[in-house]
């Protein structure tokens, strides 16, 4: 599983969304991945939404952990590591 730890910290590169679409589709597109950061200021404050597709929805890739990736892309790439990953235990 993946999470978002302190979604404050995000600056909103988009790395997220060009690795986990470049392991999906091997282009970088913001329309074909799993994963969406959605940054907006309102009143001044900066808030930061990510979201990781988990069920089939829209047109977007599922979530697969970046099989045969070795770890996450989006984890392994993010440079203010928000996104941790947690092996599930049975």
């Amino acid at each position: 599983m993946i999470k978002v730890e302190n979604p404050g910290s995000c600056t909103g590169c988009l790395i997220c969304e060009m690795v986990c679409s470049f392991h999906h589709v091997r282009q970088f597109s913001r329309t074909k991945t799993s994963i969406k950061v959605k940054k907006s200021i309102f009143n001044q404050e900066e808030k930061t939404h990510i979201t990781i597709s988990s069920n089939k929805q829209e047109e977007n890739p599922l979530c697969d952990l970046c099989i045969h990736e070795g770890s996450p892309l989006c984890v392994r790439f993010c440079p203010e590591n928000v996104l941790k990953f947690e092996r599930s235990h049975p």
